[in-house]
């Protein structure tokens, strides 16, 4: 499932699946505070007097007032903060990055942070926008947002051959109309309760 909220600022929230927002009933007088997991994308009011932060995992996110997504699943391999529009300064411990629009911040599970120009924004927001948009994606991604999408266990069984998509799928398919179209790409599943299982 998906959620939207407003924040007592009139900060807006959208969560994907598998995803938290801890926040106060009503913001500090200096600050507005907010800690998430899984992935979120705001529209944050603008305030100059309340710096807005965000913190995940051992990043904290500054912003005045911007619209960006944060990626911070802890099944994917680094957790990933994509700009749309203002600017936001992303901080780990004495390091600092700031990003302007188009770009992303990957915080990899080294520790180290690295900006990619021109992000595909309609990959990184598909989730928000009723999609699952795949560009390059592996098997493997494609079956972790599914997994957290419709709340199943994901086993591959041995000799499952790699593949890559392309494309979009409407996010609301059941899960075997989803099957179907990846079964056109010679993926077989076996479905066993919530486990699905991918077979050769």
């Amino acid at each position: 499932r998906q959620y939207n909220l407003q924040l007592s600022d009139g900060t807006k929230v959208w969560l994907n699946a598998s995803s938290s927002i801890t926040f106060p009933t009503s913001f500090a007088t200096n600050e507005r505070k907010v800690s998430i997991t899984g992935e979120v994308y705001f529209e944050v009011a603008k305030d100059k007097t309340k710096p807005f932060r965000v913190s995940v995992n051992d990043i904290q996110v500054n912003v005045l007032g911007t619209h960006f997504n944060v990626n911070a699943y802890d099944d994917e391999n680094s957790v990933n903060t994509t700009l749309l529009e203002g600017s936001v300064l992303i901080t780990k411990k004495d390091e600092k990055v700031l990003l302007k629009p188009g770009q992303q911040a990957e915080k990899q599970k080294s520790g180290a942070i690295v900006v990619s120009d021109n992000v595909n924004l309609d990959q990184v927001m598909g989730w928000k926008n009723g999609v699952f948009y795949f560009e390059n994606a592996s098997l493997q991604m494609v079956m972790r947002q599914l997994s957290r999408w419709y709340d199943i266990d994901v086993v591959f069984e041995k000799g499952v051959e790699p593949r890559v998509f392309e494309g979009e799928i409407q996010r609301n398919l059941q899960l075997s109309q989803v099957l179907k179209i990846l079964e056109k790409s010679n993926i077989h599943f076996k479905i066993e309760g919530k486990t699905l299982r991918v077979i050769p």
